[in-house]
């Protein structure tokens, strides 16, 4: 039922009822079987005496710039949707009716085709507009090209109105007969203003899209000038630290430090925290931190770093704020052009910025942009020169204390860290240690799995159980937390 609904209310399909409400049988005959090659006959395409005339052979010359932009319209519809019979054969046969009804008065019939050809000339090419602007995307240019050609169907109904009003009264035959040219006028300028219409909307269409292609230009100056701002704070590359020390990481490892009341309170709590995890050198401090990395789930904004002593870049002061501030922009979409100035004019010496408080407030002002709290993770602070470590401590403490944002600090060193920091006492400060029975599970699970998979690809041959487990636990217990 919808579908018959929807036919009723297309334009084309009232036209062509329309059209043929009044016709005689022979002439709706005439109509539907009206096709491109035989609207200037009254005939079928195989008994057209006719065909030679040069009646007819000026009427093709004239309606050919007609017959083309017809042609054309019906042709991009058929490209895109597969529909043309639908919008052509009201053209064709409407032209068709006209034209065999008209044959009878000879003036008449060469005003209209003179108005026809006329007509021609004016129509805008559909695929000239085809070729610029994308159908779907300016579906009004599409409706005001449909509505001029829709127009030409309307059109030769008034013509066939005219002549039957003509045919049915011989008073008016007599007292008026069939003059055209005010009709023929007004039908030309109907299509002017189609014409206008068109190319208005074109105009329109042009508008649109040098606005989008402004548009996507400024998008990719600020695609590329956000990639150089980035670039320019920091060329750290900490995923990669991340990605090495996860390959290197068993299954299960840190389960107990992620379950330990000290982790999950400073995780739940709402206000800035600082929680420090530190243990012996070689005790698997990075590794845990990739795996609290990998679990973490809470709301909020994560930013990790890790210093490595083998790369000297990462124990720089500048660098660490820097590269945090670029892991939390990265997370933005569009940096705010006053702190992308601030960026651009910050001390640099063409490898990274080197001005640990400049830093320090591109990270302050990085972070006010992501979702809060904000998780700060640092790993191996230690690894640092001692002026280096208590400069970042100092930073690290303004920046909790100081700005107006829930700020939680999670740090691995070698030692207790708390005399560096002399937090506020408001500010809580936990510490967990790593120490030997602590990670036991973690080094005899790394092990186990160790062990077995040498078992397997036959690297170390065993078939005794009690062996495999008396080798497990001695490199265990030789292992001493580390």
């Amino acid at each position: 039922m919808a579908t018959s609904t929807n036919a009723s209310q297309d334009p084309w399909e009232l036209a062509k009822a329309r059209f043929l409400e009044d016709l005689e049988p022979q002439e709706k005959e005439l109509f539907i079987n009206a096709t491109l090659e035989n609207i200037y006959y009254s005939t079928s395409n195989i008994n057209r005496e006719d065909g030679e005339k040069s009646k007819t052979r000026g009427v093709v010359r004239k309606l050919g710039p007609l017959v083309s932009a017809i042609e054309s319209y019906g042709g991009v519809g058929d490209a895109l949707a597969q529909i043309s019979p639908q919008y052509l054969s009201p053209i064709w046969g409407s032209i068709r009716i006209v034209l065999v009804a008209a044959s009878s008065y000879t003036k008449f019939y060469e005003k209209i085709v003179d108005t026809l050809g006329r007509i021609g000339d004016i129509l805008p090419r559909f695929r000239d507009y085809e070729r610029i602007y994308n159908r779907q995307k300016h579906k009004r240019l599409y409706q005001a090209l449909s509505n001029t050609y829709l127009d030409i169907v309307t059109l030769c109904h008034e013509f066939r109105k005219s002549i039957r009003e003509q045919n049915n009264s011989k008073v008016r035959r007599i007292l008026r007969p069939l003059a055209f040219d005010k009709q023929s006028d007004e039908a030309i300028d109907r299509f002017r203003q189609h014409r206008q219409n068109v190319v208005e909307e074109a105009e329109t269409c042009h508008l649109i899209e040098a606005a989008e292609q402004r548009e996507a230009q400024l998008v990719l100056f600020a695609e590329e000038r956000r990639r150089k701002l980035l670039a320019r704070l920091s060329k750290v590359n900490w995923k990669h630290r991340h990605r090495k020390l996860k390959e290197s990481r068993h299954e299960g490892t840190g389960v107990w430090f992620t379950s330990c009341s000290e982790y999950e309170d400073w995780q739940a709590t709402s206000e800035s925290s600082v929680l420090c995890c530190y243990g012996i050198p070689g005790c698997g401090k990075s590794v845990l931190v990739s795996s609290v990395i990998d679990s973490f789930d809470a709301n909020g904004t994560l930013v990790f770093y890790y210093c490595d002593y083998a790369d000297k870049r990462t124990l720089e002061p500048s660098n660490v704020f820097a590269t945090m501030a670029r892991q939390a922009l990265e997370k933005v979409e569009i940096l705010p052009e006053t702190l992308a100035s601030e960026i651009e004019q910050a001390d640099h010496d063409g490898e990274r910025l080197t001005n640990p408080s400049q830093s320090l407030i591109l990270l302050q002002k990085s972070l006010e942009l992501v979702p809060g709290p904000v998780f700060l993770v640092l790993d191996g602070l230690d690894e640092a020169t001692e002026s280096s470590q208590t400069l970042m401590c100092s930073k690290l403490k303004h920046l909790i204390e100081k700005y107006g944002f829930s700020v939680k600090l999670l740090i691995t060193a070698r030692e207790e860290l708390g005399p560096l920091f002399m937090l506020d006492p408001s500010i809580p400060f936990s510490r967990v240690p790593i120490s030997p029975n602590a990670i036991s599970l973690d080094i005899e699970n790394y092990v186990r799995a160790s062990t077995r998979r040498r078992i397997s690809d036959g690297s170390l041959v065993i078939s005794d159980s009690d062996l495999e487990q008396l080798i497990v636990s001695e490199l265990v217990n030789g292992a001493k937390g580390m």
